[in-house]
């Protein structure tokens, strides 16, 4: 039942221009600020925790801004898992690419945090590298059987977070491939995971990034896909990490890693998903 009517109202959003999508994703960023939900209280809570240093009036200014930037996410699917992949790539104006992401014939590791649009990188690495791009399989299997030809139409292979597709992920970089992990995803219960920094909190870190590094050689690249402004255009980033620290010690390298994001983010903090609950419950407590 969910597949029909999200696949239906993309799909329909699709003939509409991109500007369009936008003035929508106004109108349902006000409607989450005036009625109370989990969204914006997460959302609250964490620009509270990550970024004491801005005072109130600065704290609801990024709020507000990151409300809207988070429904241009949710709209401009519609033009991103529909258009043409070419129309889609006429939108990014900037480009700023390592040269060694360009020249290098080792398999790669791209992260990509939850900033800006990161279903157009995805589309993107698809296109040019022919990625295998790693995501959480959903309950409902039309919706899941939907997302996943959607991001795989220009050629990249979405595999699960599951045993399965992590031996996928093993097999891909050692053949040369492209990965492309979400990094700052809170890993579940029983997963390899171990606590470093984020924003000065301590947050549930992903291992995968160093597990998967550490077996092959490969290269390691942070990237994202940022909206520019007004939206309608995008920014193509993607830098060199350091894989000799990746591959260090357990505790300094999920640090690392968690570093790289944040520096990041704090370039563009209102483009990033600050709704999602990245820290263990006992991290909130202050923020609440």
């Amino acid at each position: 039942m969910i597949k029909p009517v999200i696949q239906g109202f993309l799909g329909l959003m699709a003939y509409l221009p991109l500007r369009f999508h936008y003035r929508f994703a106004h109108v349902i960023a006000f409607v989450f600020r005036v009625i109370p939900n989990r969204f914006t209280r997460q959302t609250r809570q964490n620009i509270a925790l990550c970024l004491p240093e801005l005072d109130a009036s600065e704290q609801d200014r990024l709020y507000r801004q990151v409300l809207i930037q988070t429904a241009y996410m949710f709209t401009e699917l519609a033009a991103v898992w529909h258009w043409p992949a070419e129309k889609i790539f006429s939108r990014i104006t900037s480009v700023d690419i390592c040269k060694e992401f360009q020249q290098t014939t080792r398999g790669r590791i791209v992260l990509a945090p939850h900033l800006g649009s990161w279903e157009t990188l995805g589309i993107w690495l698809g296109q040019h590298c022919d990625a295998i791009i790693l995501y959480k399989r959903l309950k409902d299997k039309g919706l899941d059987d939907y997302i996943c030809k959607a991001r795989g139409r220009t050629g990249g292979t979405p595999v699960p977070t599951r045993k399965r597709g992590l031996r996928k992920l093993l097999l891909g970089l050692r053949a040369k491939n492209t990965l492309m992990i979400l990094p700052d995803q809170k890993p579940g219960a029983g997963k390899a995971r171990i606590r470093a920094e984020f924003f000065g909190v301590n947050a549930p870190t992903t291992t995968l990034v160093r597990n998967l590094s550490g077996k092959v050689d490969c290269d390691v690249y942070i990237a994202t896909m940022c909206r520019s402004s007004p939206p309608g255009e995008f920014s193509l980033i993607i830098r060199a990490l350091d894989r000799e620290r990746l591959t260090g010690d357990e505790i300094a390298s999920a640090q690392y890693m968690n570093d790289e994001i944040e520096q990041l983010v704090r370039k563009f903090p209102e483009q990033y998903q600050w709704s999602y609950r990245r820290f263990s419950n006992r991290a909130y407590g202050p923020a609440k």
